[in-house]
């Protein structure tokens, strides 16, 4: 089956399609410290739930409230009311950094389970770019990432900088960092220096021009192992 054909079957199911994909040991594992009412939506259906909802065509939480109906109904569980506000404020619980560690961890162990055929030379090849994001126009979000001195005051929107490691034989995303779009530090070669962790002995580092720097051919250089390769 080709990646497309799964990725419209994610969207059209009526159920919640992640709990075949996900392992909940591995979702109980970031979530065990999580303080939650023995209820309906407990951390592991919280978050198949909102999985779900990402990926859906109708992303409204009426529509993923229905797949969590279905699912439960079809394994003879206790089905929730229909009133959505239960499974809005379980998700609003949810920590970002559960939700991130949790990401991270299901990209590498794809990485690492990358067939040999789908790798350059036997060797992983991990792509790095960043990107910008805007977001909603709140006062935290201005406070931790302020819009940029162009825009002015008042009527702009706030914008992160990300650089993310992608792995090229899966696709999925390793790690990933993010700041506010300009200051000390937040360019795309700082953010990268908290990533360095994500590189292994003999992976290959493919990233366009910007990257090529004396800091990270110095960084190759002292760990002989890798290898940073650019493309113009």
């Amino acid at each position: 089956m080709n990646t497309n054909t799964t990725i419209e079957k994610l969207k059209a199911s009526n159920e919640l399609p992640f709990t075949n994909i996900l392992s909940e040991d591995v979702i109980n594992k970031h979530t065990k410290d999580i303080p939650y009412r023995k209820r309906i939506f407990s951390p592991d259906v919280t978050i198949f739930a909102f999985l779900s909802q990402v990926i859906s065509a109708d992303q409204s939480c009426q529509k993923t409230l229905a797949q969590v109906l279905t699912h439960l109904v079809l394994r003879g569980q206790t089905a929730p009311s229909a009133n959505t506000s239960a499974y809005c404020k379980a998700r609003s619980r949810l920590p970002e950094e559960t939700l991130s560690g949790l990401a991270k961890e299901c990209g590498e162990e794809l990485d690492a389970n990358a067939k040999p055929e789908w790798l350059w030379r036997n060797r992983h090849v991990k792509m790095v770019d960043g990107s910008t994001v805007s977001m909603p126009d709140t006062k935290a979000n201005q406070l931790a990432y302020p819009q940029p001195d162009s825009q002015k005051k008042g009527i702009g929107f706030p914008i992160a900088r990300v650089v993310a490691i992608i792995s090229l034989a899966v696709g999925a995303v390793l790690d990933f960092a993010i700041g506010p779009y300009a200051g000390k530090g937040t360019g795309e070669h700082g953010l990268l220096r908290q990533l360095m962790h994500v590189f292994k002995s003999d992976d290959i580092v493919l990233g366009d021009c910007y990257y090529a720097s004396f800091f990270f051919a110095g960084y190759a250089d002292a760990n002989r192992s890798r290898r940073c390769i650019s493309n113009s």
